[in-house]
């Protein structure tokens, strides 16, 4: 009996004992430290370790897989180290020549990245982030340091707001400026006016994004230009910064041609809404208040039933009480939906030494989350570009979009009942026998269903 206790005692030992702490100094190629380098375990997204500001780490890894260390820095290659039968190492990290070659698009043309001065953030557009992207600002938000991008509603082809390095204007547009192949188009809400006139609300339709008829399946590239050197060739309208996007082209490795497709579905849904009174807790909550204030109650309550008083001829109250059920609504459940949307396309690219050439053609069908809430998009792309000679090069730039938009009121930001979103949560939940759906007096207020408000 002893030896098994002793043997139980011992297991927790040998566990915890499956693991070695690896320690070790990071330097550059000149050999001197690099603090703030990543250490990571190879094939693992929780185990790693930051070098200090003398470049030194340590960390605890597990003994029982691969014992391979990931060494990484900005702007140097990563270097895998094996640690299998070794507790020190001493890592010394080389530049990234690659990267120092990348070209990077600015507005006077294109430069490489190590001769570049200004302050620019490039995104390269890889074909499997693409294909999950509807439109461009998908393509921006989350993947370019300081810049913000924020969609103003929630109908598909509402507009959306980029802001560079935060706003530099307190009541003018602080919209960037958008170059898209060297051409300049207007941006996602640049000089949209206040659909009442007045300048005071903006009830009715929300402002469209001017950057939806870019297919994102057809940009190679995006270039955020920030300050003032690498926007000056653009001046005053590039004060908000500069989106320069670049769309694909051919490649002279692909002399029979390259051809794909994609088809892509989503599915968006409400997953929380607003916490309101069902049909009987109204009903009650009603009549309560009209007691309080001295008047007749509205509705009888009986079980999961209400009753409403019928009318007189001149439309005030009765006495009697409707021998049918009033019918009761949960608003936010008869106005909201599953938003499914569709994506396809196909392209065709192709060249060889003395030209390319790219075409695209996609269909997108994009629903929000209420009936009349789409956005059906059709474009077509083709870019060409050709030597004619030594000194001569033609670049052809073909594209044509059509699309068919439906949108829901929005709401207005001096006040007022005709958004729908008030509408399901501030809408009666009972109505009365007879009653038309599209309007109902309530205490002498006519009040429009939110069905109607769509």
């Amino acid at each position: 009996m002893n030896r098994f206790l002793l043997v139980f005692m011992l297991f927790p030992l040998l566990v915890f004992a499956q693991s070695k702490t690896i320690t070790g100094t990071i330097n550059d190629e000149n050999s001197s430290p690099l603090p703030g380098a990543t250490v990571q375990l190879k094939g693992s997204d929780s185990i790693g370790a930051i070098s200090d500001f003398d470049g030194n780490f340590s960390i605890t890894i597990p003994t029982d897989g691969d014992q391979v260390l990931v060494v990484s820095y900005i702007g140097y290659t990563n270097q895998e180290v094996d640690v299998s039968n070794q507790t020190t190492i001493s890592v010394q990290l080389q530049p990234d020549t690659e990267a120092l070659e990348e070209v990077v698009v600015v507005g006077y043309g294109t430069v490489l990245k190590r001769d570049l001065t200004g302050s620019v953030a490039s995104v390269k557009i890889e074909d499997e982030v693409s294909r999950q992207a509807a439109t461009v600002d998908q393509l921006l938000q989350g993947r370019a340091a300081g810049v913000q991008v924020t969609q103003n509603a929630a109908n598909p082809n509402s507009g959306v707001s980029v802001r560079i390095r935060g706003a530099s204007s307190l009541r003018g547009n602080n919209e960037p400026l958008y170059v898209v192949d060297g051409v300049i188009i207007s941006s996602a809400a640049e000089d949209v006016a206040s659909v009442d006139g007045s300048g005071q609300g903006n009830t009715g339709q929300d402002p469209q994004s001017g950057l939806n008829g870019i297919n994102p399946r057809d940009i190679e590239r995006i270039e955020i230009l920030k300050d003032a050197s690498a926007t000056a060739i653009y001046g005053s309208r590039g004060a908000n910064g500069v989106v320069l996007i670049t769309t694909k082209s051919g490649s002279s490795d692909e002399p029979g041609g390259k051809f794909n497709t994609f088809f892509s579905r989503t599915i968006s849904e409400i997953t929380k809404t607003y916490d309101m009174l069902d049909g009987v807790g109204y009903a009650n909550y009603s009549n309560a208040t009209r007691i309080a204030a001295g008047e007749t109650p509205r509705y009888v309550v009986n079980g999961g039933s209400v009753f409403s008083f019928l009318s007189n001829p001149d439309g005030t109250p009765s006495n009697t009480v409707d021998t049918t059920p009033a019918t009761l609504y949960n608003w936010q459940d008869e106005v909201y939906q599953q938003g499914v949307s569709s994506s396809f396309g196909a392209t065709f690219s192709g060249g060889n030494d003395d030209g390319d050439f790219y075409l695209s053609a996609g269909f997108n069908d994009l629903n929000g989350l209420i009936d009349n809430s789409s956005f059906k998009t059709t474009d077509i792309r083709l870019n060409i570009n050709y030597d004619l000679s030594d000194r001569l090069r033609v670049e052809g730039r073909f594209s044509t979009f059509f699309s068919d938009s439906d949108f829901a009121e929005g709401g207005d930001k001096i006040g007022g009942d005709q958004s729908f979103v008030q509408q399901t949560v501030s809408y009666n939940p009972v109505l009365s026998n007879g009653t038309d759906e599209e309007s109902f007096f309530d205490d002498g207020q006519l009040s429009n269903s939110p069905s109607f408000a769509l």
